[in-house]
């Protein structure tokens, strides 16, 4: 097994075991001495995302540009049922704020979801790693250091795309 197998096997681990966490819960459990990487979910249906309008922010995410591209392709993320699936995947050193960040409608300078723009907080949940940490429940040995660069992109190879992703 692979270097790179071993760290997917131990999140994947971490993240499938977890409950999914609201954002509030998040802000509980993490620091913003934590480094990490997270992951959105949501029982949104897709169509909801194609029928939003685009953002006054131009940094902010186009949810319906975004659908329109992503969604037809066969590896991105798929909704089953009504279930919970994810949408978006992200890391940070100052995990719960970069978390947080993902969900804020505000004016700035750097790319962000915005999902507060056209939803509500409550519809979406989360799950999260915290880097170079031996917590039981969310921790992985792994330094952010080392692992930042590949992580997400290895994580959407073996997992697929979410669609609210743009790279």
């Amino acid at each position: 097994m692979s270097v790179w197998q071993k760290i997917i096997s131990e999140v994947e681990t971490k993240v499938n075991n977890q409950k999914l966490h609201t954002l509030g819960e998040m802000k509980e459990i993490v620091s913003n001495k934590d480094s990490g990487f997270y992951w959105i979910y949501t029982r949104i249906p897709a169509q909801k995302f194609l029928d939003c309008s685009a953002p006054d922010n131009l940094v902010h995410i186009d949810f319906a540009e975004l659908a329109k591209v992503n969604l037809p392709f066969e590896w991105t993320i798929k909704q089953f049922d009504d279930d919970y699936w994810c949408v978006y995947n992200g890391k940070g050193k100052a995990l719960r704020d970069r978390l947080a960040a993902a969900f804020t409608n505000t004016q700035g300078a750097t790319g962000k979801l915005a999902l507060e723009r056209c939803f509500e907080v409550d519809e979406f949940r989360v799950k999260f790693v915290i880097c170079d940490s031996s917590d039981e429940q969310y921790g992985i040995r792994w330094a952010y250091a080392g692992i930042e660069r590949d992580l997400e992109r290895v994580w959407r190879l073996n997992n697929g795309w979410p669609f609210l992703c743009r790279t």
